[in-house]
């Protein structure tokens, strides 16, 4: 059996595109996608649909799929005191809020708003070997933390009855791409991810 495991997807259909393309060629037969697969990007409803078309499909919720559900968010700051002392952070909060209601009717539209609410907090598999595998988003505890890559990354698990192989992938994917169609679809974060997605390509 073989096993593709992605998360953060974060709406970034371009880079999950990039993934899917490579997994093709190494026949991947079931996919485990862990969480934050919608806000931030500018394509949420395309990237559902790829990840509900993959073969044996199982998808869990993280902190980011959350805020589009329920429109809350962490806040920004420590106290109370300290928002107030600090436009910058209710700014950044009131940007999160534009960019949760952004997706939310996004998927709303596309009929798949719905599919966000059935996502459970945790996978589990028992792989051929007898091995167990548990899939969080981030912990056992908590389903938000923090990540940062300048590619694609996946996982391939591969147990045919014996050891597991477990072989890490980071695929380049077009980020000027990415970059243009949030501005073209008039993301409210367009700068702000823009800002992180071209450095992320930097660094990585």
């Amino acid at each position: 059996m073989k096993l593709g495991v992605i998360a953060d997807i974060h709406g970034n259909d371009v880079a999950l595109r990039a993934v899917l393309k490579h997994a093709d060629r190494v026949g991947v037969d079931r996919w485990w996608a862990l969480g934050d697969l919608v806000l931030f990007g500018p394509r949420p409803a395309e990237v559902l649909e790829l990840l509900q078309g993959l073969p044996g499909i199982s998808m869990l919720r993280g902190n980011t799929d959350r805020y589009v559900l329920t429109g809350e968010q962490p806040a920004p700051h420590a106290t109370a005191a300290d928002a107030v002392a600090s436009v910058d952070l209710v700014e950044r909060y009131g940007a999160m809020a534009a960019g949760i209601g952004w997706t939310r009717g996004v998927l709303d539209q596309a009929g798949l708003l719905a599919s966000l609410t059935a996502l459970p907090g945790q996978l589990r598999l028992q792989l051929p070997s007898g091995t167990t595998l548990l899939g969080v988003h981030a912990s056992l505890r908590a389903d938000d933390g923090p990540g940062g890559s300048g590619a694609a990354s996946w996982l391939l698990l591969e147990d045919e009855g014996g050891t597991v192989n477990v072989t890490h992938f980071a695929e380049p994917f077009d980020v000027d791409a990415v970059v243009g169609d949030l501005r073209q679809r008039r993301h409210p974060n367009a700068e702000y991810i823009a800002s992180i997605l071209t450095a992320q390509a930097v660094s990585g």
